[in-house]
This record gives C-alpha cells, structure tokens and sequence, in this order.
C-alpha cells in the first residue's frame, strides 16, 4: 500500500518505521497538508500519530476519507489537547483509540481502543509514556486485520470530554517538569481551581 504518515513528536517515527518493514511505501510528512497535493498522490491510507494540525473537510475527501488517527485517550474522553493530562485531573476513562477521521475533532468512529490505568506512583512522564507504548501496541495489533477496519468500525457512544488547548493554560502553569507526579499535579489543581471566583 501506499500509505502517508503523519506525525510531530519522534515518538511516533517507531510506527512509520513499522509500516516501511511490512513492504508498504510510506511517505512522511509532519508538516500542513495542501488537499490538492493529497489529490494527486493516490493514498491508499493516512496514519496520524501525534500530528498537531487539523484536517480539513477537503483534505479528508483528497484522502479518499481512508484516514486514521492514533489518540491517547479512551474516546470519547479526554478529545483534543492534552488527553494524559487531562484524565489524570478528571479522572476519566483513561486509554489509547484508533479511530477514523472525521471534521469532529478526535470524534470519528472506533476501530480499536485499549484501556490503560493510571498507576499510583505515575508521574507525568511515565504516565504518559504508558500511553505512548500502548498506542503503539494497539496499532501494530489492529493493522493485522487492516482488511477488516471498515466492518470493526463503531460510532462513539456518549458525550465524554473535549479540552482545547486554551483550557489546559492553568494546568500548564502547575507544572513543575515532568518528573512531578501525577497526584500532585491533580492535587495542586484542584487547589487552583477551589480558589477561583
């Protein structure tokens, strides 16, 4: 197949790199999309893991719509910015979904989902890098069956969580570095929030 990737974070390059050993062309891109470029390239499919900028409408058509993306949350919950972060501060369902791509932001149907529990001694890197390998596990698993996604695929049930990037500028600013432990984190936010008017 031909296959464009799309990615930002190098944690990502693990699952291109997967793709190039099972023979299919991959093209890798990290940058904006131009839909008439998508066009022109025939995709067979479009794998987003960690890939910052939003598809349009057009550029999911130019893409045949046969786009995926890999998100570390347990969709519904925690769409959009910051899903680690903000499962630990809600505690919410917490997990890794493959799901197809839609206009909804992180709201297109399921392929595969995985739950993933928050440890108690989780600080904000190993949180997130238990999510990270879960995401990759979960992908590499459901592309055996890559010929049977139209028929696993299911709508998301429930309303969940959404959380822009805008609405995570408090719980940025609590953070110390990544080292901090999730527990403090959540406690130290619930303090913030507790003392707003």
């Amino acid at each position: 197949m031909k296959i464009l990737y799309l990615y930002a974070n190098p944690c990502a390059m693990e699952l291109a790199e997967f793709l190039k050993a099972q023979r299919h062309q991959v093209e890798i891109c990290k940058g904006k999309l131009d839909p008439v470029w998508c066009a022109g390239q025939s995709f067979d499919l479009t794998v987003s893991y960690t890939y910052p900028y939003i598809l349009t409408g057009e550029t999911l058509s130019a893409l045949r719509h046969n786009v995926v993306n890999i998100h570390n949350a347990y969709l519904p919950w925690n769409r959009g910015a910051d899903p680690n972060l903000w499962s630990i501060l809600e505690q919410t369902p917490r997990g890794v979904t493959l799901h197809y791509m839609s206009e909804r932001l992180d709201g297109g149907d399921i392929i595969a989902q995985e739950i993933v529990p928050q440890q108690p001694d989780d600080t904000l890197h190993s949180s997130y890098y238990a999510l990270d390998a879960a995401a990759k596990r979960l992908f590499k698993d459901a592309f055996a069956y890559y010929g049977y996604w139209p028929q696993m695929r299911k709508k998301q049930l429930g309303q969940g969580s959404y959380h822009s990037v805008k609405d995570g500028a408090l719980m940025r600013a609590l953070i110390k570095d990544y080292a901090m432990p999730a527990a403090e984190l959540r406690a130290a936010y619930r303090q913030a929030t507790a003392q707003t008017p």
